[in-house]
């Protein structure tokens, strides 16, 4: 093969890899945003809302492509409802704040702040 033939395949490969890189993150989001949620939803739950961690099981990161205002958020699950999810998103300003749940008798309600 000519230098110019392995030049071009380097490029394109390299493109590929990029824009492969680009459509992962794009879709499934940043594994090191949706880290970083978990932390601030956990110490938002227990700093400003005053659970203790023995009350929260489970908290897990997430990413929505589709919203623009709090792409990354994550679910919590509470000791008391152990098979309720309750989402926060992280939106832009810094704030978070709970957008939705899966109980049909919530008992972690928060009220809006918007």
């Amino acid at each position: 093969m000519t230098k110019k033939v392995k030049i071009s395949l380097f490029s394109i490969l390299a493109l590929v890899v990029i824009l492969s890189g680009w459509g992962y993150l794009s879709l499934f989001g940043n594994p090191i945003k949706m880290n970083d949620a978990e932390e601030k939803v956990r110490a938002y739950l227990i700093q400003q809302k005053g659970y203790s961690p023995e009350e929260i099981i489970d908290i897990t990161g997430n990413y929505s492509f589709t919203s623009s205002e709090a792409p990354y958020g994550a679910s919590v699950t509470f000791a008391d409802q152990p098979n309720d999810k309750y989402h926060y998103g992280l939106f832009k300003g810094g704030h978070i704040e709970q957008y939705s749940y899966t109980s049909d008798n919530p008992i972690h309600l928060e009220s809006p702040i918007r």
